[in-house]
């Protein structure tokens, strides 16, 4: 949605694609260059000329304008809102059941690796996150407002790289889900591996997976808490689904896998 909204707009499909918003998805995922549009400016064909995924310059200056505006953060009012605590001038949350810490300066205290697609939404979660507790009403990200436009791009990037992992690799993928202080799904949601895993306290995300049986294939879907939109927004919500599932590609290829 950051390329979609500097772009013209107009779906002249000079560039291949159906729309703008479709040729926008194809510059995130570094299908296509951002010169591929005929009609962008100069600053829009700078801001995006290595793409926009996780090392994309886009995500990186998103990143320092979150981490510039901590510096009016009040941590103190930020930890009651979301749930954390302050230990030493730092903010502390759990998150994927690891502390992680940040400061007034934007610098960032934890064990985990630190890339847009986690900083971006960790930041926006302790600047802007309402604190409202989980209901326990999931749904998928198309049904989160300002998800639907992004859904086809986040199944494509998060549930179908997921499912691909966990068909060829169940039991590394359960052992993989767990190592992040996964807990039991309710019972309606139960299926071959069904886990909640919270980014933050107040932002669960739920995954389901079931075998192919009877060969009708397998099926893999996640969810998030009808409240997540009011604790980081509909972008943010998209960083961390597809975030978690680079993170799980990885250290499945660590494993050998």
């Amino acid at each position: 949605m950051e390329i979609f909204k500097h772009l013209e707009k107009s779906n002249c499909r000079e560039c291949g694609e159906k729309s703008c918003l479709a040729f926008a998805g194809a510059v995130f995922t570094g299908a296509k260059p951002i010169d591929a549009c005929p009609r962008v400016d100069d600053a829009t064909r700078a801001l995006f000329k290595g793409g926009a995924g996780e090392t994309g310059d886009n995500g990186d200056i998103y990143l320092s304008a979150l981490q510039q505006e901590m510096k009016e953060c009040d941590l103190a009012e930020a930890s009651r809102r979301i749930g954390g605590t302050v230990s030493e001038e730092t903010l502390i949350l759990k998150v994927l059941g690891k502390d992680f810490g940040v400061d007034r300066e934007g610098k960032f205290h934890t064990t985990l690796h630190v890339n847009p697609y986690l900083g971006v939404p960790f930041l926006n979660h302790v600047l802007h996150g309402k604190g409202v507790p989980a209901k326990g009403e999931w749904v998928s990200y198309r049904d989160i407002p300002g998800g639907r436009e992004q859904y086809n791009l986040f199944h494509r990037r998060c549930e179908e790289n997921l499912k691909r992992l966990a068909d060829g690799h169940t039991g590394l993928f359960d052992d993989l889900v767990h190592l992040f202080n996964a807990r039991e799904v309710p019972p309606q949601f139960q299926s071959d591996i069904s886990v909640v895993l919270h980014f933050f306290p107040t932002v669960p995300f739920m995954i389901c997976y079931c075998n192919d049986q009877d060969g009708l294939g397998s099926s893999l879907n996640v969810f998030y808490d009808r409240t997540a939109i009011e604790n980081v927004d509909a972008e943010s919500l998209f960083y961390l689904g597809v975030g978690f599932t680079y993170m799980l590609e990885r250290l499945a290829l660590r494993h050998g896998s």
